[in-house]
């Protein structure tokens, strides 16, 4: 979520008085005198930068796809017959294969995926390395190094030759991985591979073939050759020089020292003008009515029928913390007592497979479940539409089928129960981190997205085609216009998704993959939240809604602008150009900017706490719970999202942490404190305005979110965050490799730290518990008896 003051500091041309209106995403104080925003302004400039965004989206598109590193047969040079190593084939059907034990969630490549594995990028690079070498003799590392970045790839027969001293090492190599991923428990120079399993948390029999064992070894060599050989015509390798790896020349290029050191520029220009905007800013107080705007709403059937979607979006939630503990309990050194028949089903791969897909589920429910509760209000309705009450809770019977038909798929794939490969990728898993799920499920939930869409045209239709509009309500239609394009646009983004099939190039995959989980997630329902919060607070009467449909226009610029290209700080070392480099890393420091005074956000919610101290306006404790929830979103995008975010953003960050634990700290900072929060606080809108004559007493959930919110801070910054700067430190000094290796992860301070998160994970755990038994109370006693009318009562005792 971006502050609405971001993008106005940016437009100065608008002026202080419309900087001065809003607060929080979209805010304007009826305190203040009424703002005539420049709606239509608005509308352009936003469609400008969504065109402007996505035509630049096309033009670096088309040049990834131009300069993708091919895949080719790979022959030993000056050797005749017998001279093939690994077919372009081999190299195709083992990415199949690595895709059908998990893909990203065993390891990863090009360090995307995993960080318990090795990248098996970096791992092949550097053993191959000094098999080489130890062929060669120590001395030829120089002309080792002149022959692994020589390109002698050959266009028009798709071939590239290497040295017979490196095909002695590829074959030793491949040896070792066969061994590996076939349960092998010594390796052929004596390795225990049966303790090295256990340290990476990996399968102990990952494939029973092997045949199907070599052909994946050809993709991760294809992928180790691609970050080892020079581009045609250039020094730098496909991946930039990535991994860092001296034993084949790899270090920091130019163009990554160039353009970090733009992008810290750019944040601390754009820092530097957003505080020079907001010196000197008035303070306002909201002066809200003195009765509940919202107390008169009627609850229609299909709103009712969105109950189920909140105890959805708790139930996945709670599964994805037992998920999250279980998998950094074996993440220590292995099982740690865990019988091993859980272990190798319930395998490293599985639980973060799930761990993942559950979040993405209940974000996505949350947002989804929000929309239709609210579609009726929006819509103007009294009652439900025809067939909108079948058709939510038959989309919530899609929902349930998709989850545990995907979760179902995933475990079958995993345990290579789905002999052919086809199969696999349809019903069991695709191997992509965030879009694990099998490519049935993938379609089936497409066309829940679409469906979803029709039931919100269906039950916003009448506020569209209103044709009698006063002030208030020309701020309202463009609001609810802003709701339609932001609807339609989760539904389309999607699609994305379908752009990639099993076979196509990592690089061309990794793009297309980053239009989910970059712009569907943190672009679309990004659109979609700044309305939902918008809407609420004019319904709630302290909003303006003209003020606050033109400030939720300039906000929806904001990280449309820096949002649509800074999808690039994904891909830098993704086997793309140079140019995607300079892109990503100017355009994702601007996302950053706004983040930087989130402070802000969270002030304004905090002041609207406030005001429900006053005996006018006492009503507002009924939505404190939500109101926290977005308090500590301000919080988390400005320390998850911003912080965190930016310190692996620069590409010279990236070059030594990507895949690492610095890395996982701002995810988990920025998709379970951001959106995991905004989860919950969407689903606690749902149950509150449902029935708002309910008493609650929110003194568990007031401590739950609190305590949970304390845990998080306790995990990141007790662990995930000191072992991310000490695996820094070690790839800046010993290469990439042996930062991911089992010497980093045997590293007895990484040890102690991985057990110092017990206590923020505990901590964490109870808290989200005591949020689970609030809302499990409050299933119960819905279902099972009701207190009576006086929840202004109630929540005054809280």
């Amino acid at each position: 979520s971006r502050p609405v003051q971001t993008f106005v500091s940016l437009c100065a041309s608008q002026g202080p008085e419309l900087f001065d209106a809003m607060v929080g995403r979209t805010v304007s104080m009826r305190t203040m005198k009424s703002l005539e925003a420049p709606l239509r302004q608005g509308w352009m400039m936003v469609g400008a930068i969504f065109v402007c965004g996505f035509a630049l989206m096309g033009i670096t598109g088309r040049e990834l796809y131009r300069h993708v590193p091919p895949i080719p047969t790979f022959r030993v040079a000056g050797l005749e017959g017998h001279d093939v190593i690994f077919t372009d084939e081999d190299v195709l059907m083992g990415q199949e294969i690595w895709q059908s034990i998990g893909g990203q969630q065993v390891g990863s490549i090009w360090g995307h995926g995993s960080l318990q594995a090795p990248d098996w990028t970096a791992d092949w690079l550097h053993r191959e390395a000094v098999a080489t070498l130890a062929i060669m003799g120590p001395l030829k590392g120089e002309q080792y190094v002149a022959e692994v970045r020589n390109n002698t790839h050959d266009n028009s027969t798709n071939e590239a030759w290497i040295t017979p001293a490196r095909a002695k090492a590829v074959a030793k190599v491949t040896k070792y991985y066969v061994a590996l991923f076939t349960g092998v428990e010594t390796g052929e120079s004596g390795e225990d591979l049966v303790q090295l399993r256990s340290l990476h948390a990996l399968k102990d029999i990952m494939l029973h073939d092997t045949e199907k064992a070599r052909k994946m070894c050809a993709f991760i060599f294809w992928s180790a050759w691609a970050g080892a050989t020079s581009r045609p015509g250039l020094s730098d390798t496909y991946t930039n020089n990535w991994p860092a790896e001296r034993l084949v020349g790899n270090y920091v290029t130019g163009s990554v020292v160039f353009w970090s050191l733009i992008s810290i520029a750019l944040l601390v220009g754009g820092i530097g003008a957003l505080t020079w905007t907001k010196a000197g800013e008035r303070q306002f107080e909201y002066d809200p009515p003195e009765e509940d705007p919202l107390s008169k709403i009627v609850v229609t059937p299909s709103m009712r029928a969105t109950i189920k979607w909140a105890w959805t979006v708790a139930f996945l939630l709670g599964l994805q913390i037992c998920l999250g503990v279980y998998l950094a309990h074996i993440s220590v050194d292995g099982p740690l007592g865990i019988p091993k028949c859980i272990t190798q089903h319930l395998t490293y791969t599985v639980a973060r497979t799930w761990h993942l897909q559950s979040a993405v589920f209940a974000i996505a429910t949350s947002f989804l479940g929000a929309g239709l509760f609210l579609g009726p209000i929006i819509g103007g309705r009294s009652k439900d539409p025809p067939l909108q009450w079948l058709g939510v809770n038959f989309l919530w019977l899609c929902l349930l089928i998709i989850v545990v038909g995907s979760f179902g798929g995933n475990i079958a794939a995993i345990q290579q129960a789905f002999e052919d490969l086809r199969m696999s990728q349809w019903f069991g898993i695709q191997g992509y981190e965030y879009v694990d799920l099998g490519r049935f499920w993938q379609c089936f939930l497409m066309v829940g997205l679409v469906l979803w869409l029709i039931l919100m045209l269906n039950a916003i239709w009448p506020a569209i085609f209103r044709t009698t509009r006063d002030h208030d309500e020309r701020g309202e239609w463009h609001m609810v216009m802003m709701f339609l394009g932001a609807a339609v646009l989760i539904s389309a983004f999607y699609s994305a998704g379908f752009m990639y099939g099993p076979r196509t190039n990592l690089a061309i995959m990794d793009y297309w993959r980053f239009w989910i989980v970059h712009m569907w997630v943190e672009g679309m329902f990004e659109v979609f939240i700044t309305v939902i919060v918008a809407f609420l607070f004019v319904k709630l009467g302290v909003m303006d809604p003209q003020s606050a449909a033109s400030s939720s226009l300039f906000t929806t610029g904001v990280f449309l602008f820096g949002g649509i290209p800074g999808m690039y700080h994904h891909n830098y070392f993704a086997g793309t150009p140079t140019m995607i480099v300079a892109v990503g890393a100017c355009f994702s420091a601007l996302e950053v900017v706004p983040l930087a005074l989130m402070g802000f956000e969270a002030k304004e919610y905090m002041a609207l706490q406030a005001a429900a101290s006053r005996q006018s306006s006492v009503w507002l404790l009924k939505y404190k719970p939500i109101l926290d929830c977005f308090v500590y979103v301000a919080f988390w995008n400005m320390v998850g999202a911003g912080f965190l975010g930016f310190l692996i953003n620069p590409p010279i960050s990236l070059y030594f942490m990507q895949g690492g634990y610095l890395t996982l700290s701002h995810s988990h900072g920025a998709l379970w404190g951001v959106y995991g929060i905004l989860a919950m606080g969407l689903s606690l809108l749902i149950l509150r305005l449902s029935d708002l004559k309910a008493v609650w007493n929110t003194k568990v959930l007031d401590w739950g979110l609190k305590i949970m919110n304390v845990g998080m801070v306790l995990q990141i910054f007790l662990s995930l965050f000191p072992i991310g700067l000490y695996q820094f430190w070690v790839a800046v000094n010993y290469d990439y490799w042996y930062a991911r290796s089992d010497n980093f992860h045997g590293d007895s301070v990484v040890q102690w730290l991985k057990l110092c998160r017990a206590a923020g994970d505990s901590t964490f755990a109870l808290g989200m518990l005591m949020v689970l038994y609030f809302i499990a109370q409050l299933a119960l006693t819905r279902h099972f008896g009701r207190s009576g009318s006086g929840a202004d009562k109630g929540l005054l005792e809280n």
